[in-house]
């Protein structure tokens, strides 16, 4: 493809550094492209930048609350009304609530006296389980054979609760704690 002086209009020799009738500069192929396209690039790299930084810096999360405790799962998990309920026995109130995805599902489960001055790690232990450390509370680690996982454990006069499908689970969830 033949060029020409952008400054006289004669045609260029091939590879030429200057024109040869006028002695105008031949610009360098390379930083045309660029700089025609320099414009192009920094939208592109820009809205790159904008939606990587809004899907990593955007939380996965959804806070949830059950009675008085507050939880963090996973965004993807939905409320499932079924697994939902609130029941009241003498001076013990009960408050269950159950989320699921495509593969598991959560079960948040807090019981409180309020009032009454409840030792909640007594009412943990008296589940019975292995003594464990989850989510910065000790408690209790319990297994159903091939139904579920769950950790229990008390927080002032409440007793949580939290029962995965799968073990991995618990590691997508975080308490936050009593409001």
């Amino acid at each position: 493809m033949d060029e020409f002086c952008s400054k006289c209009g004669e045609k260029l020799k091939e590879d030429a550094l200057f024109c040869a009738n006028c002695g105008e500069k031949v610009p360098n192929k390379q930083n045309r492209f660029l700089n025609k396209h320099m414009l192009i690039i920094i939208v592109i790299f820009a809205i790159i930048a904008v939606f990587l930084s809004s899907i990593l810096l955007t939380g996965h999360t959804q806070t949830v609350k059950v009675d008085n405790v507050e939880f963090e799962i996973p965004a993807d998990y939905v409320k499932e009304p079924l697994r939902t309920d609130v029941s009241y026995d003498g001076n013990v109130k009960s408050s269950a609530m159950g989320w699921s995805n495509d593969d598991n599902y959560i079960e948040i489960g807090v019981t409180r006296t309020p009032g009454a001055g409840i030792d909640s790690q007594k009412v943990a232990a008296d589940l019975g389980g292995t003594p464990a450390k989850m989510y910065g509370y000790t408690g209790y680690y319990l297994e159903y054979e091939n139904e579920g996982y769950a950790f229990v454990f008390g927080i002032r006069d409440e007793v949580c609760m939290v029962y995965v499908s799968d073990y991995d689970v618990f590691d997508d969830i975080n308490v936050i704690g009593a409001v």
